[in-house]
């Protein structure tokens, strides 16, 4: 694997040169500060983006060009990392080397995000209203099918209770509540806001010429050289003064538990390799902890891990118990974490958590996308570790560093959510 950087075209192009795929990915981010007002138009501007441009003025027209390219595949989607929501275009499509004959695929997929991105089909200078409300109509229904899927809208709640106030607390996704004041005018503004002063990044693995990838890159698309260099980590925190406690009461037959903490270490931080092993001990795998004792051994849920968020600092516990567990269940999951704070955890306990971190990363940059995504992350670190360093460096993380990072961490919130009959 090869990785070069070009920082001259008004964006930052990364080239991740790789033997190990037929296929090249390209991807094409947009990095702006999270803000409440921006949020539902930006997560649907993407969708609309898809939806038609000038040359495919329908998404039929669009699919059927993407099958001409090979069957190439575009896709989009938003995320929010940390402090910043991103939107995001993914490519993936043929590597022209292994055709029969050759054609030039590369610079074709190169225009085609082109045409996407920076030519939409327009009506009086906004976008067409047809694409606009059926994008619309789509993320509507996304978001409220994420009421019905109890997992997510637990999370979800759990996440704005115990950020409120906070910008993290943001939904990446949007609000349904916003979708109605949306206009192809009213797009068009977040469109240009995210042209003219966004962070653009863009990326591209496969088994390519870097060198070739920049010139396609650099006559294709031109942005005007701006000095954005977007904060990702979120610092943003508060002093606990108490556990918060919510419980909702709907009619559901399977109580969800979910449990907010405040792990005070990020990606940044000189501790946040010891932090993924004190995860992988404590809740991450099948083998932790909480899977365990909780699941197991007490058969108190049906389900029971944990997760972190090393952009924000915050670490989740989410499990599906019979709803007058739920005392017992706190209880036993909080022992859990006072025995990673005293050091309650064996050699094999470490040497499990090691070993199933390294596979997930080994396995991840079996994939274009995982190159793609350890690359991100490096940007964000004081010192880049390439994957052998990094699995070296977790290897290397000793049981008085997990506990040191197991007494950092403080539970913030509780949100429960409940059936009608326990709660009656």
């Amino acid at each position: 694997m090869e990785v070069r950087q070009f920082d001259d075209l008004g964006y930052t192009l990364t080239t991740i040169k790789t033997d190990k795929f037929k296929t090249n990915l390209i991807s094409v981010s947009f990095q702006s500060e999270i803000n409440r007002d921006t949020v539902t138009k930006r997560s649907l501007l993407p969708y609309v983006l898809r939806g038609a441009t000038e040359k495919y003025p329908s998404k039929k027209a669009l699919n059927t060009y993407l099958e001409s390219l090979y069957g190439a595949s575009l896709s989009t989607t938003v995320e929010k990392r940390g402090k910043t929501h991103n939107i995001k275009f993914y490519l993936s499509l043929a590597n022209e080397k292994f055709l029969g004959h050759q054609e030039p695929l590369l610079e074709e997929g190169v225009a085609l995000l082109k045409e996407v991105i920076l030519k939409p089909l327009l009506v009086d200078g906004a976008f067409k209203e047809q694409v606009v409300d059926i994008e619309k109509r789509l993320l509507k229904e996304y978001i409220e099918s994420i009421y019905d899927d109890k997992v997510s809208y637990s999370l979800q709640k759990l996440v704005e209770n115990m950020c409120q106030g906070e910008t993290f607390s943001i939904n990446s996704i949007g609000y349904a509540d916003d979708l109605a004041e949306i206009n192809g005018k009213n797009l068009m503004k977040t469109y240009e806001e995210m042209l003219n002063n966004n962070q653009v990044s863009v990326a591209v693995v496969g088994d390519i010429d870097s060198q070739h990838v920049y010139e396609i890159f650099s006559k294709q698309f031109n942005f005007a050289h701006r000095s954005v260099n977007q904060e990702v980590i979120d610092h943003e925190d508060k002093v606990i003064q108490e556990v918060k406690v919510i419980k909702e009461v709907q009619d559901i037959s399977q109580g969800k538990l979910n449990i907010g903490y405040r792990t005070h270490t990020r990606i940044d931080d000189d501790d946040y390799l010891p932090l993924l092993v004190f995860n992988g001990i404590f809740g991450g795998y099948a083998h932790s902890k909480l899977f365990m004792n909780v699941r197991e051994k007490e058969s108190l849920c049906y389900y029971c891990a944990s997760r972190l968020d090393n952009y924000k600092g915050v670490m989740y516990v989410y499990s599906g118990i019979e709803s007058q567990n739920y005392d017992k269940a706190l209880k036993i999951i909080d022992e859990q974490l006072k025995d990673m704070v005293s050091g309650n955890f064996s050699e094999k306990e470490i040497d499990l958590a090691k070993k199933s971190l390294i596979n997930s990363k080994l396995e991840s940059m079996d994939q274009a996308s995982g190159m793609m995504a350890h690359e991100a992350l490096n940007k964000l670190l004081k010192h880049p570790l390439s994957v052998e360093e990094w699995v070296a460096a977790v290897n290397a993380v000793t049981a008085e560093q997990v506990v040191a990072v197991a007494k950092k961490i403080k539970e913030d919130t509780v949100f429960f959510l409940t059936g009608k009959e326990v709660a009656e």
